[in-house]
């Protein structure tokens, strides 16, 4: 006896199984069929993945570049401080000095905000390319269980 199922994972390998497509214990024996329904998950979780991705190195391309500009701008506010010192000590050469030493601070935090962000959109784009393979392997299987009229008409030889 054949039982058909609506969860995806009866043909799919284990690592390309999401946990919301798992089978219940009860149909754990069972053919389970993968449906339109679970390949459109699988889609759309693999497109909102990437989407996530993409923002992320957006974000961090941003911060790079805003990270570009203010380490131009505490090395010039440096050297101009570090002349002035050498030259003579003042209290407005000071400030030029401290604003130098919070700049570099600033570019020290913005520097590893763009590493915390370009960590995250790598592990997402890790796991955008594997909700893709999955799809693609959902949707396989999906036009295996599911052939159009036209793939079960070319199965069958002509007998004329």
């Amino acid at each position: 006896m054949v039982v058909a199922a609506t969860s995806s994972t009866a043909f799919c390998p284990p690592q390309l199984r999401d946990a919301h497509l798992r089978p219940s214990a009860y149909t754990s024996s069972l053919l389970q069929l993968v449906t339109e329904e679970d390949v459109n998950t699988l889609v759309d979780n693999a497109e909102e993945l990437w989407s996530k991705m993409e923002k992320l190195r957006s974000e961090a391309k941003d911060l790079s570049m805003q990270a570009e500009s203010l380490g131009r701008e505490a090395e010039s506010i440096a050297v101009i401080a570090t002349e002035a010192i050498q030259l003579s000590v003042s209290e407005s050469k000071l400030e030029e000095a401290i604003v130098s030493s919070q700049n570099l601070s600033l570019l020290g935090a913005l520097l590893d905000r763009v590493k915390r962000v370009t960590r995250l959109a790598d592990e997402i784009e890790i796991r955008a390319e594997k909700a893709i393979v999955a799809s693609e392997a959902a949707l396989e299987r999906y036009l295996i269980d599911f052939p159009s009229e036209e793939d079960e008409h070319n199965l069958i030889p002509d007998t004329i």
